[in-house]
């Protein structure tokens, strides 16, 4: 009978390998609650983000989905970028602080269907595999990610990274910022000439508010918000930074990966990983 038992425990978890843990929380911001245009967030506010870091230069932004996985854009590890070559920085806020955690990666698969020219990048997704597995905490913890059918249109949505603070800048920010912005519609987004030449598909998104935007070194990381479906208790990731002209300027909003429409291959991806409820 034991042998038995055994054989079905194991048919049940390999049936289910997404199924949310019920024990853990996912999107649970910060306690404390108090980019361009943004202001310094409250250390740890947001416990899923993370830094990507190349050598001592921040190069991307991401954000936990699992104890072992990290979503972020494909472009992030393109262009001579191999994902061994980057560092994983969690549990930060000042970047200059070694209080917290640097973890290795042990995979990184983008799209099948990525795509990239001198503008635009489609499909632009990646998931990222960590060589240890992280031990949630209120420092560490897993943003949700969102049912197909929730609508995020009118919602205020956040924007959070180290990147740079306005174009031409020559640094990084030291910590951690957020901005807020909006869901634009697709025939705005496309009013300028560029964006008509490169259209933006239905796989992505844009999002702006007038002198707010990400800027380069937010590449990768979330853009996420609260929804009414769950109280605006939980926050999830509604897209991922990818492309733009120039940061913060009128007529040219900020594009995003769409999460929402990868969810299955995401799921793919991560089935090794602990996902909370």
């Amino acid at each position: 009978m034991k042998r038995i038992g055994i054989f079905v425990c194991l048919m049940i978890h390999f049936a289910h390998p997404n199924k949310p843990n019920e024990t853990c929380e996912c999107g649970i911001a910060g306690k404390n609650r108090r980019i361009v245009g943004g202001n310094t967030v409250q250390p740890h506010q947001y416990p899923w983000l993370v830094a990507l870091m190349l050598g001592s230069k921040l190069h991307c932004g991401g954000a936990i989905i699992t104890d072992m996985h990290v979503l972020t854009a494909g472009h992030c590890i393109t262009f001579g970028v191999h994902y061994r070559d980057l560092s994983v920085h969690v549990g930060m806020h000042d970047r200059l602080e070694s209080s917290h955690s640097v973890l290795r990666l042990s995979n990184g698969v983008k799209h099948p269907k990525f795509t990239s020219n001198a503008v635009r990048d489609i499909n632009d997704i990646a998931v990222l595999t960590l060589e240890k597995k992280l031990k949630f905490s209120d420092k560490v913890r897993s943003i949700c990610l969102p049912a197909e059918d929730m609508d995020f249109r009118d919602i205020p949505l956040t924007v959070a990274g180290w990147g740079k603070t306005r174009q031409g800048a020559l640094t990084s920010s030291r910590y951690l910022l957020e901005t807020r912005v909006k869901i634009v519609s697709s025939h705005i987004c496309t009013k300028s000439s560029i964006y008509k030449d490169n259209l933006v598909p239905d796989t992505m998104m844009c999002a702006y508010s007038l002198g707010k935007d990400a800027c380069q070194g937010d590449s990768g990381g979330p853009i996420f918000s609260s929804h009414y479906k769950t109280q605006h208790k939980k926050w999830y990731q509604v897209g991922i930074v990818s492309w733009g002209i120039d940061c913060a300027m009128p007529d040219y909003p900020g594009v995003y990966t769409i999460v929402s429409k990868y969810i299955p291959w995401i799921k793919q991806q991560t089935k090794d990983g602990l996902s909370c409820a």
